[in-house]
């Protein structure tokens, strides 16, 4: 199983492109493009193709960001291909993010509230594919908070 987040990097650059449906066609190509080089090197994988989430740095970006999410839906295959979009849980009518969701610095980037609602939104997808949880939680313990650990140089 590959999940698989990208695209909103290419909402943000400007690109030498006519407008809003031209953007939205290149960034679906390349995310269509990544679709392809996983079904290539991971044929028998099932990719969970995630929607762009909104972005409170730029709201002016959300009929981009919809028009993407809209064609990569119908990538999805109801088999090996699975689209999920959760910005109805991330954000309110207008694109807005619900507050704690994004890094209040770049207001872009999940915080813990928003990655715990992609969790929960993935987690009947992989229950479906993989099975039940685990009785036992093998995984290693979490190394901490990131924003607090300091930089080791070699």
């Amino acid at each position: 199983m590959i999940v698989l987040l990208a695209g909103t990097n290419n909402i943000g650059k400007t690109v030498p492109l006519a407008g809003p449906d031209a953007k939205a066609a290149d960034i679906t190509r390349g995310i269509e493009a990544i679709v392809h080089t996983l079904q290539t090197k991971a044929p028998s994988a099932t990719i969970i193709v995630t929607g762009i989430s909104p972005r409170n740095d730029n709201l002016e970006a959300m009929p981009i960001i919809d028009r993407v999410n809209g064609n990569l839906s119908r990538l999805a295959d109801g088999g090996k291909v699975r689209f999920l979009n959760i910005n109805g849980k991330l954000a309110d009518a207008t694109g807005k993010l619900f507050d704690g969701m994004a890094n209040s610095t770049d207001q872009l980037h999940f915080e813990l509230k928003g990655y715990q609602v992609w969790a929960d939104a993935l987690r009947p997808q992989l229950t479906e594919l993989l099975g039940a949880p685990a009785q036992a939680d093998h995984a290693p313990p979490p190394t901490g908070d990131p924003k607090t650990a300091t930089a080791r140089r070699p």
